[in-house]
């Protein structure tokens, strides 16, 4: 039988069929092009798959993923106990991709891949794909049948089997509020493994573990029009994350919690990112090497950059967007070089606004405009406007095209509240109406970053994070920020960019607890396409020169990304490049002083210029200095207690 089995179907170098343990038919294996991670698929003689991942060093396998189920149920029928059929041929993909922004714009685009073809009990056809990279693992069905009817999923059977052995920083899935989504929980840290949430509203993606001296963090990516965005349910019993779907109660009701489509339907990718070490998990752009390549032929108007934004400031002295205070806030954005300037909610019924004039002001000053929306329809009831423009079809495109005549650059959508299929269809709608109108798109109240930045390089940011409005509206913001803050790079911001609103200094409803230094660093250490600078003009020309000189030139893309050092919650270092310049961003996470050194041994041969701005005496101080460095160098920084330091680097002889 065996024999037979392997003459039909020739397995190439990366993948064998063997026979399996007892309880199995057959075990598959697949390698990654290194050959140090691999995922083993096992069906056993009920008819049920499921898989598990090693990673391999030193010859010695480590089992990183336990056995794990596969299986998903239609409302029609149940996909679990399945017949083997067939094997492709084994892929062995190798390519390269450039992205708009991120934290690496030049990709390479290395795996192998293999189809598993199945069938249930009344024969209908299920497709079980797995794609192994040299940082993890990543699989999806497809049911490759053709038919128009429309099919219905109503539950996934997939899960993660995580050793019990280790720690989880994982957020809490959030019932979703009028205002907030369901991803603005604080993390909570080194947690034991299989431990249940606290609510039935389950855990949210991305989760990040430690284990078995490796890391992995879970999420999920390619996320289209047809499917939900899914999280992972309450019980975790014996390290056993699976899937669900959105509550029923997100949106208002509206919509349902499953997922429809007609047939062929190829369903998201589920993602495993794993890593010896903390800096791959870091550096990973897993999630857009698995999402589709953009159909755009012209990204030439795609561009990422710094804005100023005039809401957040207004709150303690009760100021709305007035036309003077917009004002204001372009000619700074002209000061500080920026590109952009953010006019958010309520523009469209500001007494003596005229967006028109605004605009070509602006344009006089060499700065673009950016207009905020209220995503609208029946998914929320905020009143803040402009509402209803956004969620109907006809009536976007109608406004797209007319704010692109006008000059506006960008949109930010807010207030979407649910992963529901609905809301999944209406990002997409909008993503594909904008890239129509040259708009640059940043979601808010919205779902998580699933590579959507790869499809639709337009979307240059998301939030789907507690950011700076956090001191504002939440009183243990500034208890919390300082670990989260250093929580953040290892979670949530590898996945996509994150528009955190960062670098504010003055103090609104909340005071901060954080340094000026660490306030500077989140500049560089949370990444995204477009970064809002929230703070007020005055507060930020109160600075030093040289902290507004960073300011300037720190941009918001990156040609490379490296993490230096750090540990989730307690402090990090990454560096980003920038054509031949370095940038820097420290921060310390913890409540103490601390030494941290920095090696610049991914420093290229030469000598660099090196400024250095780090925690002065206190709080609200600097301390400021130059050296000369090599990739020889170390040098050792002092943090304040929830402190931090930012380093720009100059070659200054090759």
């Amino acid at each position: 039988m065996l024999k037979y089995i392997l003459l039909l179907f020739p397995i190439l170098s990366f993948a064998s069929l063997q026979k399996g343990p007892d309880d199995a038919i057959f075990e598959w294996s697949l390698a990654s092009p290194n050959k140090k991670i691999s995922c083993t698929i096992v069906q056993d003689k009920s008819g049920r798959v499921s898989y598990k991942v090693l990673s391999k060093s030193n010859d010695k396998n480590t089992e990183i993923i336990e056995s794990s189920p596969l299986g998903i149920e239609r409302e029609d029928q149940i996909f679990k106990r399945l017949t083997f059929i067939r094997l492709e041929k084994l892929l062995k993909i190798k390519t390269n991709y450039t992205l708009s922004s991120g934290k690496q714009l030049v990709n390479l685009n290395l795996y192998n891949e293999q189809t598993f073809h199945f069938e249930n009990s009344s024969k209908s056809k299920i497709d079980i794909v797995f794609r192994v990279y040299n940082d993890g693992i990543a699989f999806k069905y497809i049911f490759p049948e053709t038919d128009q009817k429309t099919y219905t999923v109503t539950k996934e059977l997939s899960g993660f089997n995580i050793p019990k052995t280790g720690k989880a920083w994982i957020q809490p899935y959030d019932k979703a509020s009028d205002y907030s989504p369901a991803y603005e929980r604080n993390y909570e840290k080194e947690i034991s493994v299989g431990t249940n949430a606290a609510s039935e509203d389950g855990w949210a993606f991305p989760a990040l573990f430690e284990i078995k001296n490796h890391w992995v963090l879970l999420t999920e990516a390619n996320l289209n029009e047809h499917f939900y965005g899914s999280h992972l349910n309450q019980n975790a019993a014996n390290g056993l994350y699976t899937l669900t779907h959105p509550n029923a109660e997100e949106a208002l009701g509206y919509g349902t919690v499953t997922a429809s489509s007609t047939l062929p339907w190829n369903m998201p990718w589920r993602v495993i990112i794993i890593g010896n070490t903390l800096a791959t998990i870091v550096e990973s752009n897993l999630v857009n090497h698995l999402c589709d390549d953009t159909k755009l032929k012209d990204v030439s108007w795609i561009q990422p950059g710094r804005a100023s934004w005039a809401w957040w400031s207004g709150y303690l002295d009760k100021t709305n967007d007035t036309p003077e205070k917009l004002i204001k806030f372009i000619d700074f954005a002209q000061t500080m070089q920026w590109e952009y300037s953010l006019i958010d909610a309520g523009w469209e019924s500001r007494e003596g606004l005229n967006v028109k004039e605004l605009v070509q002001y602006a344009k006089s000053k060499g700065v673009d405009l950016l207009l905020w929306y209220n995503s609208g329809g029946p998914t929320n009831k905020v009143d803040a406007g402009p509402r209803d423009l956004m969620f109907d079809d006809a009536i976007r495109k109608s406004e797209m095209k007319r704010i692109s005549d006008l000059g506006i650059k960008g949109i930010k959508i807010d207030f979407f509240g649910s992963d529901k299929q609905e809301l999944i269809k209406l990002y997409i709608a909008i993503l594909k109406d904008a890239a129509d109108y040259q708009l640059l798109v940043n979601f808010h109240g919205c779902t998580l970053p699933r590579g959507w930045s790869k499809n639709y390089p337009h979307l240059i940011s998301m939030e789907a994070v507690k950011g700076s409005e956090g001191y504002i509206y939440h009183p243990d913001f500034e208890d919390n920020a300082p670990s989260q803050n250093a929580i953040l790079p290892f979670t949530r911001n590898v996945v996509g960019p994150m528009d955190y609103t960062p670098t504010a200094f003055s103090k609104q409803q909340f005071p901060h607890k954080t340094t000026y230094a660490h306030e500077l660093a989140l500049s560089v250490v949370f990444e995204s396409g477009i970064q809002h600078y929230p703070d007020t003009p005055d507060s930020y020309l109160s600075m030093p020169t040289e902290v507004l000189s960073f300011l300037k030139t720190a941009p918001s893309v990156w040609d490379k990304t490296k993490l230096i050092a750090g540990y989730p919650g307690k402090e990090v270092i990454i560096a980003r490049k920038n054509n031949e310049n370095w940038y820097l961003g420290s921060i310390n996470g913890e409540a103490s002083s601390k030494e941290i050194v920095v090696d610049f041994d991914f420093l290229k041969k030469g000598t660099y210029k090196l400024q250095i701005i780090s925690d002065g005496k206190d709080n609200a101080d600097f301390d400021i200095g130059e050296k000369q460095v090599s990739n020889a160098s170390k040098i050792k920084v002092m943090m304040k207690p929830n402190g931090g330091f930012v380093m720009k680097l100059k070659r200054t002889k090759i």
